[in-house]
């Protein structure tokens, strides 16, 4: 993925021409903060977030959707936002929010939610990893799941946290109900930071991240990658 945002930032992502931008921005001033660069064609990229969208040239057009280069069969979109993405400062995750799962010198955070079914595929495959301490920071997204708080919180009251959340997503096994001091908010706190918008995500120790329920050898081999720099 790394290659793929060069590439395309290399191929497509010549600075904006300054008129242009104090022009766009004098007809939408909400794009002061974004990044803007020129794209394709006559059309420039506004970035600001999680949002992307195209303008061309003398502000008629705009599209707000997934850009695909058919030629390269890439989403210019997608690659723009891991682009943008904030990188996280490692200092900021804590093992101390986070349930430790397995052991080794080779670390991930992952923000997952005990009620996403892309969190529970995920989970399964964390499993699989060999010589890798994985530490799950809890984030229930109650606007979806509107019990996850609830459950992720019983986990974490736990007597065995890791067993409880591997119980709970691997087999259906409902954690009794319990209430304690959690980290719930903390974790929801450091994902708004960073604009983790929805689980699962993996955040490796050099703060980039992977969204999404990806496979134990993606795993391995972005960890693989890392080792070598």
């Amino acid at each position: 993925m790394r290659a793929l945002i060069l590439a395309i930032s290399l191929a497509c992502c010549a600075s904006a021409r300054a008129d242009f931008v104090q022009d766009l921005h004098a007809k939408y001033s909400q794009t002061k903060d974004a990044v803007v660069k020129k794209a394709f064609g006559n059309f420039y990229s506004v970035v600001h977030g999680n949002d992307v969208v195209y303008i061309n040239e003398d502000l008629t057009i705009l599209i707000n959707g997934d850009v695909v280069d058919l030629k390269a069969n890439r989403s210019l979109t997608s690659a723009l936002r891991e682009a943008n993405r904030p990188k996280f400062d490692p200092t900021d995750l804590r093992e101390s929010d986070a349930i430790k799962m397995g052991s080794g010198p080779r670390r991930i955070f992952v923000f997952s939610d005990p009620d996403c079914p892309f969190c529970r595929q995920l989970q399964a495959e964390l499993g699989k990893l060999q010589n890798v301490s994985v530490y799950v920071l809890p984030l229930p997204l109650t606007g979806l799941h509107p019990n996850a708080a609830t459950v992720a919180e019983s986990i974490w009251c736990a007597a065995d946290r890791s067993t409880a959340w591997n119980g709970y997503l691997l087999r259906g096994l409902k954690p009794a109900d319990k209430a304690c001091s959690n980290p719930l908010e903390r974790n929801a706190a450091l994902a708004a930071k960073y604009r983790v918008l929805g689980t699962p995500a993996i955040v490796f120790e050099d703060g980039s991240v992977i969204p999404g329920a990806v496979s134990a050898a993606s795993i391995e081999a972005r960890l693989a990658s890392l080792a070598k720099k």
